[in-house]
C-alpha cells in the first residue's frame, strides 16, 4: 500500500503544521520521514507526482513520504510561517523566483551538485535563480517561457512575412491591423498588465534590468536602453493602436482569451498558454505558427524563464535521505510526467532534447519553444525581487505610459528608484 499523506494546503501552517513538520521522529522502525510540498497540479495530475514518490519508496524501504498538494494566495507565507516554525518540509518544488529569497535566509541546504555540472546538465536561467555566491540550493525541475505565436493564414493573406526583429514586428502589426479592422482582429496582442511581455524587451535592447555592485544590485531601468524598450513597447498602444484601448490593463488570461476567440493576430505567449488556447479553439490548429522571439537592437532575443526548483530545507532531519529525493524527482523521466500535463518544459537539457525529440514537444508548433528555453534569463537574482513584483512597480510604469500620465524620463526614473529602494531593503 501506497505509504504517503495527502492534504492540500489550502490554509495557513499552524500548530498542527508544526507537529507533522519535517523535524518530526523516525518513529519505532527507524524510518526517515520526509515531508514534501509540491505546487498542487490539480486533481488530473496528482497521481502523477503520487506515483513518483511511490517509486522512490519502493527503493529506499527506510523512507517514508508525506506528499501535501500546496497552492492559493497564502502558500508563501505558509512558507515563511514554516521556516520561522522551525518546521518547513524537507522537501519543496519553489517557485524560481522564491527561490533566492530562502536562500538568503539561511532556509535552505546547498545542493548537492556543483555550479559547473548544474550549468552542463540543467537551462542555464534556471541554475541562476538557484544560485547565491557561486553555491546551488536548488536542482532546476521545471521551465516555462514565452516564444513569438501568429496567425499563419492572416499574415499570408496579408501577404506578410514572419518578422525576425522587434521592428519588424511593428511594420506587420500595423498592416495586419489595417486590413482586419472591420474584423475587430488586432495587429499584436498588446498586455499592459504582464510584465513578462515587456520587461525582457530590456535585454534586446542591450540594457539590463540592475546590475550587481558588490554585494547588491542597482537597477538600471531608466538606462537608455530600458527607457527605449518601454517606450517602444507602450507606442504599440498609444500610437499605433494595434490592440484595444483596454489591453493596457490585460494580464496573461485577458491576452491568452482574446488570441483564442480569434481577434489577435500576432503576439507573445508561453507554451502552455497556446495549450490553453488550442484547448478553447481546436479549429486554430492548423492556422497558427510558432518561432522564437524576434531580435531587438541589442542583438539578443532572450526572455524570462519561469519554473520552478526542488529545493531542501535545513531543518530536515534527513538530509541525505531528501537530497536523494530530490535527485529522483528530477530525472527527466520522473518530470516529463508532470510538464507534458501542463503544457511545460522539464528544465534539464536531456529531457528538453527528449521532449523535442519524441515527446510532447516533438510538435513543429511547440518545438520552438525547447529552442526559446535556451535564450533565456533570470531576474536579478535578489532576495527582494519579490518585492517589486508584488509592489505592482513595472506594471505602473508601463500603464502610465500607455495612459498619458507622464513621461518617459520622469516615469522609468521613478521606477528605477522604486526597484533600487525594493533591493536595499
Amino acid at each position: 500500500m501506497a505509504r504517503w499523506k495527502l492534504g492540500i494546503a489550502a490554509a495557513m501552517v499552524g500548530v498542527m503544521g508544526a507537529v507533522a513538520g519535517c523535524s518530526g521522529d523516525s518513529g519505532s522502525s527507524g524510518e526517515s520521514t520526509l515531508d514534501v510540498w509540491f505546487n498542487d497540479p490539480g486533481t488530473e495530475l496528482q497521481p502523477v507526482i503520487q506515483k513518483v514518490m511511490t517509486d522512490f519508496e519502493a527503493t529506499h524501504s527506510n523512507v517514508k513520504i508525506n506528499l501535501r498538494f500546496v497552492g492559493g494566495a497564502d502558500t508563501h507565507q505558509n512558507y515563511l510561517t514554516a521556516v520561522a516554525g522551525g518546521a518547513p518540509p524537507c522537501v519543496a518544488q519553489l517557485g524560481n523566483t522564491w527561490t533566492p529569497e530562502f536562500s538568503s535566509m539561511g532556509a535552505l541546504e546547498e545542493a548537492d551538485i556543483k555550479l559547473d555540472e548544474a550549468k552542463s546538465r540543467f537551462v542555464g536561467s534556471m541554475v541562476d535563480s538557484a544560485t547565491m555566491d557561486g553555491k546551488v540550493y536548488g536542482y532546476p525541475y521545471n521551465v516555462g517561457n514565452r516564444a513569438f505565436v501568429y496567425r499563419k493564414d492572416l499574415l499570408d493573406k496579408s501577404g506578410v512575412q514572419v518578422p525576425k526583429t522587434w521592428d519588424e514586428v511593428a511594420v506587420a502589426a500595423k498592416k495586419l491591423n489595417d486590413d482586419n479592422k472591420k474584423d475587430g482582429i488586432a495587429g499584436f496582442g498588446i498586455m499592459g498588465g504582464e510584465i513578462w511581455q515587456y520587461v525582457p524587451l530590456v535585454w534586446n535592447w542591450g540594457g539590463e534590468i540592475a546590475v550587481k555592485e558588490g554585494d547588491s544590485w542597482k537597477a538600471t531601468m531608466n538606462s537608455p536602453e530600458a527607457k527605449a524598450a518601454f517606450d517602444w513597447y507602450a507606442k504599440l498602444l498609444t500610437a499605433d493602436k494595434l490592440s484595444p484601448p483596454d489591453s493596457a490593463n490585460w494580464v496573461a488570461a485577458d491576452g491568452t482569451k482574446a488570441f483564442a476567440l480569434g481577434k489577435v493576430a500576432m503576439g507573445i505567449y508561453a507554451s502552455f498558454q497556446l495549450k490553453s488556447m488550442l484547448a478553447q479553439s481546436p479549429d486554430l490548429k492548423d492556422k497558427v505558427g510558432v518561432v522564437e522571439l524576434p531580435t531587438g537592437p541589442g542583438g539578443n532575443n532572450d526572455t524570462f524563464a519561469g519554473g520552478s526548483n526542488l529545493v531542501v530545507f535545513k531543518d530536515c532531519k534527513y538530509t541525505d535521505d531528501a537530497r536523494a529525493l530530490v535527485r529522483h524527482m528530477a530525472e527527466p523521466a520522473n518530470v516529463t510526467g508532470y510538464t507534458r500535463g501542463i503544457g511545460m518544459l522539464p528544465a534539464s537539457l536531456a529531457g528538453i532534447q527528449e521532449e523535442q525529440t519524441s515527446g510532447s514537444f516533438a510538435d513543429p508548433l511547440f518545438k520552438p519553444f525547447g529552442d526559446q528555453a535556451k535564450h533565456t534569463r533570470y531576474v536579478p537574482a535578489d532576495p527582494s525581487w519579490g518585492k517589486v513584483e508584488g509592489s505592482g512597480a513595472l506594471v505602473n510604469a508601463m500603464q502610465a505610459l500607455m495612459g498619458g500620465k507622464s513621461d518617459l524620463n520622469s516615469t522609468m526614473d521613478k521606477l528605477n528608484s522604486e526597484i533600487t529602494e525594493a533591493f536595499s531593503k
